[in-house]
């Protein structure tokens, strides 16, 4: 079955799907409002890459934008914020894409090729009715890295898919599979840099994060940040301690990229070699406590006092972690948005440690 046959056949799934993804954050609109404005989105892709296979995405962009222009269903109406279009967009290709792999576990070269297609014309598409915003003057730089992220998220999405069917296929050990994995870890580190801008993105188009607070060990979500972290960097070593009560509601996707990102830090000024140790205390009755450090060459002062701010960057040897300077911004964003507090030190005798305090409850 060809992509927009499926699209077609598993409509309801993948918009319920999607539904579910997106959670019960604010949107600016009804759900059923938004749910069939992205159903005529993927139902115009779907006839466009039918009848051209996909080739002419710029036609179905155009079908989707005059199709809700027609309808009165403008991308203004189901949503209050760019950067929302933006992240429904995101959400909605993944939900296609997870299904679709489901059915397809082991692609095609033609399987491969639609979804190419498919992401060219949701693309498109994105970039039709983002057109259509009237931003204020201070947010269309805002808007054209959110139109931006979305569709490096699709080439990362291609490659990521293409990849895994190249480690499927390869004998362990071998160039090709040692290959496959370096692409996996570059296609990780992009991902959180992506995710780093969108968030940005969100900041700096007037939203404040939104987080969903859950039941959930503090030390647990240290081990799934360090287990995520491997997969970048296997070679480097990294110990974790725990101790206390660790319990408390937290955000935990957003708290895992905190932990996440003070370690990428950690680990970038470390020494090569070096062990970096995270520590997780929960003594205190209403707060856990949260210690990145690394020994290595220390911060200069000066630097220290605007790490946190956006698009900040350190001069570092280890290019292994080179960014694009928004990982420590979000960082505090996330802690700021929990009530907690995130801080920096660093000496020549006791290296650099970040420190992440964060309240239990709300």
């Amino acid at each position: 079955m060809s992509l927009p046959h499926f699209i077609h056949e598993s409509l309801d799934d993948i918009l319920s799907e999607w539904e579910r993804e997106c959670g019960s954050a604010p949107r600016g609109a009804e759900p059923a409002v938004r749910r069939a404005h992205f159903g005529k989105v993927l139902h115009a892709v779907a006839e466009e890459m039918k009848r051209g296979k996909g080739v002419d995405a710029a036609a179905a962009a155009a079908t989707v934008a005059s199709l809700a222009r027609r309808s009165g269903d403008a991308p203004a109406a189901p949503h209050s914020h760019a950067s929302q279009l933006v992240d429904d967009y995101a959400s909605l290709r993944a939900s296609v894409v997870r299904q679709w792999r489901r059915k397809h576990p082991d692609p095609s070269a033609s399987d491969l090729d639609d979804l190419v297609h498919f992401n060219e014309a949701m693309d498109r598409s994105l970039a039709e009715l983002a057109a259509t915003f009237s931003p204020s003057e201070s947010q269309p730089n805002s808007l054209f890295l959110g139109v931006l992220n979305h569709e490096l998220r699709t080439s990362v999405a291609s490659i990521l898919m293409s990849a895994q069917v190249l480690t499927h296929r390869s004998t362990p050990g071998t160039p090709e599979a040692k290959a496959a994995q370096r692409i996996l870890r570059s296609c990780e580190q992009v991902r959180q840099s992506l995710d780093a801008l969108s968030d940005f993105t969100k900041v700096r188009l007037g939203e404040h994060l939104e987080i969903d607070r859950v039941p959930d060990d503090m030390g647990v979500l240290c081990k799934q940040a360090l287990d995520a972290f491997a997969r970048i960097d296997p070679e480097r070593k990294v110990r974790l301690t725990s101790d206390g009560d660790l319990g408390g509601d937290w955000d935990t996707t957003r708290v895992r990229e905190a932990v996440g990102g003070l370690l990428a830090n950690a680990a970038r000024f470390a020494s090569r070699g070096s062990v970096v140790t995270i520590a997780v205390e929960g003594h205190a009755a209403d707060e856990v406590k949260v210690t990145v450090h690394g020994d290595g060459t220390p911060i200069d002062v000066e630097t220290l006092q605007t790490i946190f701010d956006p698009v900040a960057r350190v001069e570092s040897e280890n290019a292994t972690y080179a960014g694009l300077g928004l990982g420590l911004f979000i960082v505090r964003k996330v802690v700021d948005a929990h009530g907690g507090h995130v801080s920096v030190a660093a000496s020549a005798q006791d290296g650099t440690t970040f420190t992440m305090v964060m309240p239990r409850r709300a």
